[in-house]
């Protein structure tokens, strides 16, 4: 090729280079930067990790006048100190729908909170750490975020782990009785 026509051939070649890289999502876009900032940053992992476990406790038996307290603990069993975000998890209170409830019939339970809109990624302060092979826990009564009324077996489980970056778990049954 002779000069000319190269020179007009580069500028051409980084024009649909642009181009293309316009084209993928913003979050592909972003990404290979983003992890670079992240990781000079802080010595600990700072994605949230599905090696994090959501584990639910509740009472096999509870009486429909009880306040229905359970337990949702998120456990670490890696070698790795790991972190989530408290969005959609009982940590920042009832403020989406992050329990799936579901009675004998497999209706769901309606759930009767908030459902906040939220900044994506989640900002810095929103992350909380759980070191190796441990564990961090918040008790809240099921009742403040979901109608159950009538007597009967239900099922309850963590639905939120592609926001939170934890594994759903298990779910947990419980039996309320009038």
């Amino acid at each position: 090729m002779n000069k000319c026509r190269l020179s007009c051939f580069f500028p051409s070649l980084g024009l649909v280079l642009l181009f293309m890289q316009c084209q993928q999502p913003a979050s592909k876009q972003n990404q290979s930067q983003e992890s670079r900032e992240v990781v000079q940053k802080s010595p600990v992992s700072t994605t949230a990790d599905t090696s994090l476990v959501a584990v639910l406790r509740i009472d096999s038996i509870a009486s429909l006048s009880d306040s229905l307290f359970m337990v949702f603990k998120v456990y670490n069993p890696s070698p790795d100190t790991l972190r989530f975000t408290q969005y959609h998890t009982p940590f920042e209170g009832f403020l989406n729908n992050f329990l799936t409830v579901t009675d004998e019939q497999g209706q769901e339970i309606p759930y009767r909170g908030a459902m906040a809109k939220r900044v994506m990624p989640p900002p810095e302060e929103t992350y909380c750490t759980v070191a190796p092979s441990a564990s961090d826990s918040i008790r809240f009564s099921l009742l403040k975020g979901y109608a159950i009324t009538k007597p009967g077996l239900y099922t309850i489980e963590y639905n939120a782990g592609n926001v939170s970056g934890m594994s759903n778990g298990h779910p947990v049954r419980v039996n309320i009785i009038p």
